[in-house]
């Protein structure tokens, strides 16, 4: 999430939707006062380079100075070993939480948010949670998938799939969602429409972070049961209605 009193937005970040990629890109233009959670070690390094920053997500501030430090002088094969700092703002707090815990006006702020299909979201989220901990150590995160199944299971079983729903954080305190949607499928190109709209001239590039097994190209039915592929339509129901993706 970002909240930007400079260029007045605020950035509801939903999961796997590329939300990495746009914050960090949506940092390098935020000002002092903007609320920017961190990200872990290896992103916030990438941030870093290309001049993005967090901050003002906790208190007291000295624990934002030296997590910005240590990400900067720590060798990369260390990076991992490098806690992300807890606080009041972190990457995924829901629309309703930023407008409750932000203590100014947010009248006139824009809200921003991402879609992407449900079923590439759930595989991308299969092949994170088998390499995500390779990807902090800076490896790739393209996990094989002939465990997938057996997850997907047991992803349904304890919850994790339905923390996907990402309607539930981009809904405002009457739960309503009325954000301006970026699409997976069209980033670069919504983003550039979206900076072009914030009066920005230089073009941002967006970074890939947490590139994967590229799930977009993948058919939902080569990778999970049918069963499976049901119970996607059921859980994101309504994301498939409100974002106008089709059902298989």
């Amino acid at each position: 999430m970002i909240l930007s009193v400079a260029h007045k937005f605020i950035f509801v970040r939903g999961r796997k939707v590329g939300g990495t990629s746009v914050e960090i890109a949506l940092s390098t233009l935020c000002g002092p006062d903007d609320i920017v959670p961190p990200l872990v070690a290896r992103d916030e390094r990438t941030r870093q380079a290309l001049n993005g920053r967090c901050g003002n997500y906790s208190e007291p501030a000295w624990i934002e100075a030296a997590y910005t430090a240590l990400v900067a002088q720590s060798p990369p094969d260390q990076l991992h070993l490098l806690k992300t700092p807890v606080g009041p703002y972190s990457a995924h707090t829901s629309l309703s939480e930023i407008l409750a815990r932000y203590p100014g006006s947010v009248e006139g702020f824009r809200v921003l948010c991402l879609a992407r299909c449900p079923y590439a979201r759930v595989l991308s989220a299969l092949n994170m949670a088998g390499a995500f901990d390779t990807y902090r150590r800076g490896g790739a995160m393209e996990g094989g998938h002939e465990g997938w199944e057996r997850a997907f299971d047991q992803a349904l079983e304890t919850g994790g799939l339905q923390r996907l729903r990402n309607l539930d954080i981009y809904r405002d305190a009457k739960g309503a969602v009325t954000a301006e949607v970026l699409r997976y499928e069209t980033l670069q190109a919504d983003f550039d429409a979206l900076v072009a709209s914030l009066g920005v001239t230089r073009e941002i590039a967006l970074p890939h972070a947490k590139k994967g097994r590229m799930s977009n190209t993948m058919a939902p039915l080569d990778n999970l049961r049918r069963d499976q592929i049901d119970a996607i339509n059921a859980i994101f129901s309504e994301e498939f209605d409100v974002f106008g993706y089709p059902r298989q």
